[in-house]
C-alpha cells in the first residue's frame, strides 16, 4: 500500500529514536519502499529531518500542551505530534488545517486511534495559543538548548571551551541543509570544464571562495543519476574533509596509509596530489565499507589506491611503514549535526569511550610512520576530550613524536573548524612527525 509523506516520515522517526538508526540509512530505506513521487520524497524528507532537528524544541512546546509526560506517549503519537507541530511552526506552505487533519488521520492510518482526539486537541490547543513556544526558564544553555534544539550538556561543554560566536555558528548550521560540496577529480577534468558540464547538465554550482577545485552545488535529489557523478568527474566530500586531506601533505612516489578511510573521500584526494604515482593503503575494518572504497577508486579512475579490510587499533606487521598517514578517527560526530541530526541527542555516557579507542588507533597508527614523516590525526567532532588531550596524551607517552606545523596556520600545530570560519563542518585537525 502506498504510503503518503507523512506516514513515510513519522515511520522514519520511529526508526531513529526506538530503534537508533541511521537518519539516511533509515530514510533512504523507507523511501524505496514507500512507492512516493519524486516531490513527495522531497517532501518526506522536509518533514522527517525538520522534525528530527528541531525534536528538542517540539518536546519544549508538547511539554505544555500534552496531560502525559513525553516519555509515557506511545512512539507512533510522539512522532505523529512532533511531525505535526513541526508542519505548524516552521512550513508556513502547509495550511494549519492540513497540519491537524492530517495528524489526527495518521492516528487512524498507524493503529493508535484511541489517541486521534488526544492528538486533535493538543494541535488545536497550540493554534488557539497563537503558536507560540513557551518561555524558556533557567539560563543561556537551558535557552540556547531551546531555541537551537541541542542539549544542555553539549552548549555547556562548547561555551566552556570556544568563543561564543564559534558555538553559535555551529549551532545555526545545526538547522536546515548545510552547503553540498563536491571536489573536482582532476585527474579527468578541470573545475571549469566541470562547471560548464554540470550547467549542460541543469546543476547549479559555482567555485568555493577560498578552496581550489571545491563546489558548491544546489541541492540535488539524487547525485548518483547525474552524469558526472557516473563518469568518475567528482564526488561529494565537505569542504573540512578536503582541507584535512591537503594538510596530509601526500606526494608522489610516497607511501601512504589511511587507517579509518571508509567511504574514502579523504583517500580519493590525497590520492589526485600524487599524480599516481606512489602507494596509498585506504583501511576500513568492516567487508562492506571496504568495498565502497574501492568502488569509489573504480569510479574516479584512481589506480594507486588499495582498499584492506585492517582494524586500525591493531598492530598489521604486513603493513609497509609510510611516509604519510592520516589518522581520522571514530568520533561523536558533533561537528557533522547538520548532516546527521540524531546524533547530538546521544547521551554523554555513550560518548564516554571514544577517548581511548581513539588513543589506540592513534598509537597503533604511529608505528607505521617513518622517521619524518607526517601523522595527521582528525575527527569531525569539537569536543576537546576527543582532539587535543588525545593527542597531547599520546606525545607526552611518545618522546619521540612532536607536533608539526600545520600548513598555512601561521605556526600552530592544531586547529578546530567552526561554519563561521570557512563554511565548514566543525571538525578538528593535528599534525605530528616522527623525529
Amino acid at each position: 500500500m502506498k504510503k503518503s509523506p507523512r506516514q513515510a516520515a513519522v515511520e522514519a522517526l520511529i526508526l531513529v529514536n526506538e530503534e537508533g538508526g541511521y537518519s539516511n540509512v533509515v530514510f533512504n530505506n523507507i523511501i524505496k519502499s514507500s512507492g512516493l513521487s519524486g516531490k513527495d520524497s522531497a517532501f518526506a524528507g522536509v518533514l522527517f529531518y525538520g522534525a528530527l532537528e528541531r525534536q528538542l524544541t517540539l518536546d519544549h512546546v508538547l511539554q505544555k500542551y500534552s496531560k502525559q509526560p513525553i516519555k509515557k506517549l506511545s512512539p507512533a503519537v510522539r512522532e505523529i505530534l512532533r511531525l505535526s507541530l513541526y508542519q505548524l511552526l516552521y512550513l508556513n506552505s502547509v495550511p494549519e488545517s492540513a497540519a491537524v487533519n492530517e495528524g489526527v488521520k495518521l492516528a487512524r492510518i498507524l493503529r493508535v486511534s484511541s489517541a486521534a482526539g488526544f492528538v486533535n486537541g493538543v494541535l488545536r490547543s497550540f493554534l488557539r495559543d497563537g503558536k507560540v513556544i513557551p518561555p524558556v526558564q533557567g539560563g543561556e544553555p537551558r535557552q540556547l538548548s531551546v531555541a537551537y534544539s541541542c542539549p544542555e550538556w553539549i552548549i555547556q561543554k562548547l561555551l566552556a571551551t570556544y568563543p561564543k560566536a564559534d558555538v553559535l555558528s555551529l549551532l545555526e548550521r545545526s538547522l536546515g541543509r548545510p552547503e553540498l560540496y563536491a571536489r573536482v577529480n582532476t585527474t579527468k577534468i578541470t573545475a571549469d570544464q566541470l562547471l560548464e558540464q554540470l550547467w549542460l547538465q541543469g546543476i547549479s554550482a559555482q567555485k568555493d571562495g577560498d578552496l581550489e577545485n571545491c563546489l558548491v552545488l544546489s541541492s540535488l535529489s539524487s547525485i548518483e543519476a547525474l552524469p558526472a557523478f557516473q563518469q568518475g568527474l567528482l564526488y561529494i566530500q565537505d569542504k573540512s574533509s578536503q582541507i584535512c586531506a591537503q594538510m596530509v601533505g601526500a606526494q608522489p612516489g610516497e607511501t601512504v596509509l589511511d587507517v579509518c578511510s571508509a567511504p574514502g573521500s579523504k583517500a580519493f584526494t590525497i590520492a589526485q596530489a600524487m599524480a599516481g604515482r606512489g602507494r596509498l593503503i585506504a583501511c576500513d575494518i568492516y567487508d562492506e565499507k571496504v568495498k565502497k572504497i574501492a568502488q569509489g577508486a573504480q569510479r574516479l579512475g584512481l589506480t594507486i589506491i588499495e582498499p584492506l579490510k585492517n582494524d586500525g587499533g591493531q598492530y598489521n606487521q604486513n603493513l609497509p611503514k609510510a611516509d604519510r598517514i592520516l589518522c581520522d578517527v571514530p568520533c561523536s560526530g558533533l561537528g557533522i549535526i547538520s548532516r546527521k541530526p540524531e546524533i547530538k541527542y546521544k547521551k554523554p555516557e555513550e560518548l564516554a569511550g571514544l577517548p581511548k579507542v581513539q588513543l589506540e588507533i592513534l598509537q597503533t597508527s604511529a608505528k607505521y610512520l617513518k622517521p619524518g614523516g607526517r601523522l595527521v590525526y582528525s575527527t569531525c567532532t569539537v569536543l576537546p576530550e576527543e582532539n587535543q588531550q588525545v593527542v597531547e596524551q599520546f606525545l607526552q607517552e611518545n618522546k619521540n613524536f612532536v607536533p608539526e606545523a600545520l600548513p598555512q596556520h601561521n605556526g600552530g600545530w592544531h586547529t578546530t573548524l567552526f561554519p563561521n570560519q570557512r563554511k565548514t563542518d566543525g571538525f578538528f585537525i593535528a599534525t605530528i612527525k616522527r623525529l
